[in-house]
């Protein structure tokens, strides 16, 4: 086994669980993507069944984002806002430039 991917697999894994944690908080600007390291050589069988549960818990959390932005989105529209009074635009042109 690769002690990169057993590290990148438990960073996943901890990244995962704040990710979680952030949505049912509500913040949800904090939210980001994982990002793993570059030179990381061929999964290893050995970790492919860990490897597909991070993956099928990062689907199911961005499902879940999905899901709450839809909400979101159809919520915003039952309450549209006001117009609002546009203010006239200045006329004014400096010629001096």
């Amino acid at each position: 086994m690769t002690p990169t991917w057993l590290t990148t697999l438990e960073a996943l894994d901890s990244h995962l669980d704040v990710q979680a944690e952030l949505m049912q908080n509500g913040w949800y600007d904090e939210v980001a993507a994982f990002a793993p390291p570059a030179d990381l050589p061929a999964l290893p069988r050995a970790l492919m069944i860990r490897a597909s549960e991070l993956l099928g818990r990062a689907q199911a959390l961005t499902e879940q984002a999905a899901a709450m932005r839809d909400d979101t989105v159809k919520r915003l529209a039952q309450h549209p806002r006001p117009p609002f009074a546009r203010r006239p635009v200045s006329a004014y042109v400096d010629q001096r430039v």
